[in-house]
């Protein structure tokens, strides 16, 4: 890992803010950064460019019609979902599209056009706090969609996190669990561009180990993001 040259500092420290450096070369980075005044300067500035978007983006109101379809299939009393599903924090991580656009765009720029001839879906799974925590993608005719953490995501032994889409006027859909620690493939129904058409946004809730008993989410909403499509 070339770290002298300064251009390609520049995009390593890019790439790791955003997600895209994995494995064992992420590791190394940090190592480097935590030596190194520089590098570590670098993922502080990529830092400060991007997280303070989200930041500055409105909060948006959640449908009514969506909780009343909860409501009505879960049988809950309504201010217990409400504390759950309405709150301020999760329809604001909604808005987050900025923050999705500059890592999709960030994404082109530090690798080869090439990498996603047919366009891609980008979701970044912020919490209320702004700061994402997963980055789910897929190739707009792929039938997978790659959910991988970009920041440390803890998960006691007994929950798992559950992936959700949230369709318009209707109740969340499951998507599966996916990993606090590594990348996961979840199947969708077709192409990506077709089984995400009508679908808004994600979230992820934290649910029993196992996941939902219910088939809708019974636990908090850890992230949330809006569905960017880049073609």
């Amino acid at each position: 890992m070339n770290v002298r040259n300064p251009e390609r500092a520049e995009a390593l420290a890019g790439e790791y803010v955003l997600g895209t450096l994995r494995g064992r070369a992420r590791e190394r980075f940090e190592r480097l950064a935590r030596a190194d005044w520089t590098l570590g300067e670098a993922v502080r500035n990529w830092e400060e460019r991007l997280l303070p978007l989200a930041e500055e983006l409105p909060p948006v109101a959640p449908p009514t019609r969506v909780w009343a379809a909860i409501l009505a299939r879960t049988g809950k009393a309504p201010v217990a979902r409400a504390s759950i599903w309405s709150s301020l924090g999760l329809w604001r991580a909604l808005a987050f599209a900025s923050l999705a656009t500059v890592v999709a765009l960030a994404t082109v720029l530090l690798r080869p056009a090439p990498e996603v001839p047919e366009g891609a879906l980008v979701v970044v799974l912020a919490g209320t706090d702004a700061r994402p925590a997963l980055v789910a993608s897929a190739d707009r005719l792929g039938r997978y969609l790659s959910v991988k953490p970009v920041a440390r995501v803890d998960v006691a032994a007994d929950r798992a996190l559950e992936l959700w889409m949230l369709p318009d006027g209707a109740s969340p859909r499951s998507l599966g669990l996916i990993s606090a620690t590594g990348v996961v493939r979840v199947a969708l129904s077709g192409p990506a561009d077709q089984a995400l058409r009508n679908i808004p946004a994600l979230a992820v809730s934290l649910e029993p180990r196992g996941g939902s008993p219910t088939g809708l989410p019974t636990g908090p909403v850890l992230y949330s993001g809006p569905v960017q499509r880049m073609y």
